[in-house]
């Protein structure tokens, strides 16, 4: 947490609460008022997603149960946990006031994911490991402390956006709307950006969706999305010769700052040519203000890596943090650098594989995408245009590969024509940032009232629109040609229009799966990639698909009209069902891919959904490898 704070007696550390307020009554003194509910509905939230992560993974001889219309953990020791039956919805909007009961000789009632912990490891055997439990506990800590933080910028930000839109007389119900007129006459205001960060709750299944390993709290109200509205990329000149760039990639780094960002091109080259540089000996890699000051022992005028003091790029954080959108202009490509930053499992750097990978992939999705007629227009792969890394020489730092990395990807805006907003998938559970209500109820206000029908027809005709958007290409992607995309509310984009979903977006290549083989029998030659990404287990590639689409994705935006339209979850879940259908009997019909289509489809229906772990992998020493949990399937149940 941030330095500088008060500790605790003894110089003991400090509670993540008590650092977050101190911050408050320095920095930010009128917003300490807020905190205390803030660090309650967070304290909620987390208590909520640790229960249906222990239920689910059964860690450690956990048994979940349900006694007396109450759901229950049992602990190795017998002793039972109970909980009010909707904490075991993964989607379920959990408000400040959920609390758990220890059944014990002295019952103990829990409001705090960390109390929970606490009980279980007084369940475990004598002798059994703890350091893993131990660890997860002061990770839940920070992280409530953190998203409690984050709350209280997400009403600081409303509040400012808000009287901004008020003052200038466009203040209306339909934050889209809203949006969109604003977008068409200022090419600068991105959309995208006030949507993603808006996305202040973080990952909707993980307990630590607000880990920032490595971030001071100071640090987090600089850079973090919900706080910083700009950040300041940074620009490292990086001898040719020590520079790598994906062979496949449609740009060199320069070429593309050159084009988008001529100023901070300009200011690279003049502080070389002052340092006694020729700048066409040197590539240029955009590098997060973070990441900058820890790369020192690589920078240096007279190395091969060289910081350059004068030149940046004024930009928005987006929902991952480490990905950034050019503010000047919304259509520039987003640049997704590397940070020394836990962020829920694992290190965000971008790896040899990740960069190697990316442009190869968007080469094969744009064919595949023309042999499919692009879909229709419904469906849309966003294309890796350049990237570059730092690649040291003998006796250098080789982990500084990773950590001097950097991917510019086209924009999401660029497939938004006049009228329409893009946005991730996962703001539309999120809270407006005008209106505070979650962004699918506006919507469905705006929906019921044009079709004159009621806000669960309104729901059902929505889902049924981006089921429309997103199953035909994601199964024909899998099914035919054996590309599995992490499809999960960050990765996937929606483009709205009206308020209708007519195009889905999909970005990131770092967690795909492809199978050479169904690729070969496609008639398509195999890409050579690198890492973990080519596989021929269907389980694996299924299940990196199924997972991020049905368990997290469809399951949040369904779970959230259901609630929002007042609409029954089972007829929803039918709909979606029909939908996938009536995508696999298109699909089973050609030939040429039948009996593989056939089996795709059956493991969807299958009765468990294979599901990532969130609590074994977080406490695993190999975060990037997934492991899997079987859930019960929704689709299963809705098909009968």
């Amino acid at each position: 947490m941030g330095g500088g704070c008060p500790t605790g007696p003894s110089g003991s550390q400090p509670h993540p609460d008590q650092v977050v307020v101190a911050l408050l009554q320095q920095a930010y003194p009128a917003l300490v008022a807020g905190y205390g509910a803030a660090e309650r509905q967070a304290r909620a939230m987390a208590l909520g997603k640790l229960w249906v992560a222990l239920s689910r993974e059964r860690i450690g001889g956990l048994v979940p149960l349900s006694c007396d219309g109450r759901t229950v953990l049992r602990l190795p020791d017998g002793t039972r946990i109970s909980a009010p039956p909707a904490i075991a919805d993964a989607f379920a909007q959990r408000r400040e006031g959920l609390a758990v009961t220890v059944h014990a000789a002295h019952p103990q009632v829990i409001d705090h994911p960390v109390g929970l912990l606490e009980a279980i490891l007084a369940g475990r055997p004598q002798g059994a490991d703890t350091g893993g439990w131990r660890q997860l506990s002061a990770e839940l800590g920070e992280s409530v402390a953190n998203h409690a933080l984050a709350l209280v910028a997400e009403s600081w930000r409303r509040e400012r956006l808000r009287a901004a839109a008020h003052d200038s007389g466009n203040l209306e119900a339909s934050t889209l709307r809203w949006a969109a007129r604003r977008a068409a006459t200022d090419p600068g205001f991105s959309p995208l950006a006030l949507f993603e960060q808006s996305v202040v709750d973080g990952h909707p299944l993980h307990p630590c969706a607000r880990v920032r390993g490595g971030m001071t709290l100071e640090e987090l109200c600089a850079y973090a999305p919900e706080w910083a509205g700009e950040v300041a990329i940074r620009i490292v000149a990086i001898a040719r010769s020590s520079f790598a760039h994906p062979p496949s990639a449609r740009h060199r780094m320069r070429e593309l700052l050159s084009s988008e960002h001529p100023g901070a091109v300009a200011a690279a080259d003049t502080h070389l040519r002052g340092v006694r540089r020729d700048p066409a000996d040197y590539d240029l890699l955009p590098v997060h203000p973070w990441q900058l000051p820890r790369l020192a022992q690589v920078c240096s005028t007279a190395g091969a890596v060289i910081a350059i003091p004068g030149a940046w790029i004024p930009a928005r954080p987006l929902l991952s943090l480490r990905t950034l959108a050019p503010r000047t202009d919304r259509r520039a490509a987003h640049l997704k650098t590397a940070v020394d930053i836990r962020l829920t499992t694992a290190i965000r750097v971008v790896s040899p594989a990740t960069l190697y990978n990316g442009p190869l992939i968007s080469t094969l999705l744009a064919e595949i995408s023309r042999r499919e007629r692009g879909f229709g227009g419904r469906f849309v792969s966003l294309t890796e245009l350049a990237g570059g890394s730092y690649q040291p020489g003998p006796g250098g730092p080789v982990e500084a590969t990773a950590r001097l990395a950097a991917i510019a990807r086209e924009s999401p805006e660029c497939h938004a024509g006049g009228g329409e907003v893009a946005l991730p998938v996962a703001a539309l559970a999120a809270r407006s940032p005008l209106s505070g209500r979650p962004l699918l109820a506006e919507v469905l206000d705006q929906l019921a009232s044009e079709l004159r029908a009621s806000r669960a027809e309104a729901a059902a005709r929505f889902l049924a629109g981006y089921c429309e958007c997103a199953l035909p290409a994601l199964f024909a992607l899998l099914s035919r040609w054996g590309v599995a995309l992490e499809a999960h509310g960050q990765n996937a984009v929606v483009v709205l229009r009206e308020g209708w979903p007519v195009r889905l977006l999909y970005r990131d290549f770092g967690s795909i799966r492809v199978s050479p083989a169904r690729l070969s029998r496609a008639g398509l030659a195999p890409p050579v990639v690198r890492g973990a990404l080519p596989t021929d287990d269907e389980d694996e590639l299924r299940a990196g698909l199924f997972f991020p689409l049905i368990g997290t994705n469809l399951g949040q935006v369904l779970s959230t009209l259901a609630r929002e339209g007042e609409a029954d979850a089972g007829a929803l879940w039918e709909l979606v069902a029909q939908r996938c259908h009536s995508v696999y009997a298109t699909l089973t019909a050609d030939p040429a891919i039948a009996t593989q289509a056939g089996r795709d489809e059956q493991a969807l229906f299958a009765p468990a959904l294979r599901s990532k772990s969130m609590l074994r992998v977080h406490m695993s020493a190999d975060p990037h490898t997934p492991q899997w949990v079987g859930v019960p399937n929704p689709l299963r149940a809705a098909a009968g």
